[in-house]
């Protein structure tokens, strides 16, 4: 998976941002690495289940749900590099934590606030900074 936190370079999800993010890429990330059904994600990401599931694997996903994979790509990749492998960052980053009222930091990533404050999180982490 550590290819993936390659592939999800913050350059590459601005570029992504642009092009959309098409079912392939988010079954690749959501389904595949974090383990989350169309019905679990889509709570999470403000669109329906249905929707979800019914994109063939080169349509775009809606633009809101694309907004959340692409934090998500972006938190997963940051949390490979500071936690130092695959199933550390994706059991941290579903783990509820205090900071975030209890939330898991993928539930948080559904905001830009949220996925701000999960980014800032990690560098205080990485830097041995604990709020």
């Amino acid at each position: 998976m550590k290819a993936l936190a390659k592939k999800y370079s913050p350059a590459k999800c601005i570029l992504l941002l642009a092009d959309g993010v098409k079912k392939r890429q988010y079954n690749e990330l959501v389904h595949a690495v974090f383990k989350f059904t169309d019905k679990d994600f889509a709570s999470i990401a403000g669109t329906s289940a249905r929707t979800l599931s019914r994109l063939k694997s080169d349509q775009n996903i809606p633009s809101q749900a694309a907004e959340v994979t692409i934090s998500l790509m972006r938190a997963y990749s940051r949390a490979i590099e500071i936690f130092g492998s695959e199933d550390n960052a994706v059991a941290w980053l579903k783990t509820p934590n205090a900071i975030l009222n209890n939330l898991t930091p993928v539930q948080a990533l559904s905001s830009r606030f949220g996925a701000e404050e999960v980014m800032d999180m990690l560098g205080r982490i990485e830097y041995g900074v604990y709020s």
